[in-house]
């Protein structure tokens, strides 16, 4: 399944619209994402658990991960412990109530992870989740999940990619569902270096062609 989102969307009665601006390709399916760079699976040594504070993960480059529900912190829990829910992530996962916000210390070019919610399929009432994605605090793509994966022969996997080199630094995990839990996997991601670090990158390049001469 492949949803290609151009632009900044906006939510109006769980339909998308969209205006021009930066274009992301977002595919779903049941078999594992690309593998990127940079990872965080929540089992890595050391990795608190229980309520934790959203700047935990700065190592990472995670600039802050947390929930709808408590903007200062995130939930690292084993969920597929629950009885029946054995197929819920490998080991820890981040749980959310009402979502799970995750926003990077730089911009982010490729993103792979394992997205649940128990919102249910969407429908006029409610229900249905979205992926949105965020550069300097303003939206740049809204992907509707009319369908979110919920149960063993589910689609968990998410890949996103930037076009034409477009990034973020921000992806929301939301369900609109009654009372909904987000829950998220095995994240790993591409980060676009910064201008200055490409300026140095560059000059590194330039003065080892130079000692070649």
């Amino acid at each position: 399944m492949k949803i290609s989102v151009s632009a900044a969307i906006t939510l109006s009665a769980a339909a998308l619209a969209s205006n021009a601006g930066a274009a992301f390709t977002v595919t779903q399916s049941a078999a594992a994402a690309p593998t990127y760079a940079h990872t965080l699976n929540f089992d890595e040594p050391g990795t608190p658990t229980g309520e934790v504070p959203a700047n935990a993960f700065t190592s990472y480059g995670v600039a802050s991960l947390y929930t709808g529900e408590n903007a200062s912190a995130s939930y690292i829990t084993q969920a597929n412990t629950t009885p029946g829910y054995g197929w819920l992530g490998t080991g820890n996962v981040c749980a959310g109530a009402y979502g799970v916000f995750m926003k990077f210390s730089g911009e982010v070019s490729q993103l792979s992870v394992q997205y649940w919610d128990d919102s249910g399929p969407g429908s006029f009432f409610g229900g249905g989740a979205a992926i949105v994605l965020l550069k300097n605090d303003v939206e740049v793509s809204f992907t509707f999940l009319n369908s979110p994966a919920f149960s063993p022969t589910a689609k968990p996997w998410f890949n996103i990619t930037g076009d034409a080199g477009d990034s973020f630094d921000e992806i929301r995990f939301v369900g609109f569902g009654f009372f909904p839990t987000a829950y998220i996997d095995n994240v790993s991601w591409t980060s676009v270096p910064s201008p200055a670090g490409a300026c140095l990158l560059g000059l590194a390049g330039l003065m080892g062609s130079r000692r070649r001469r």
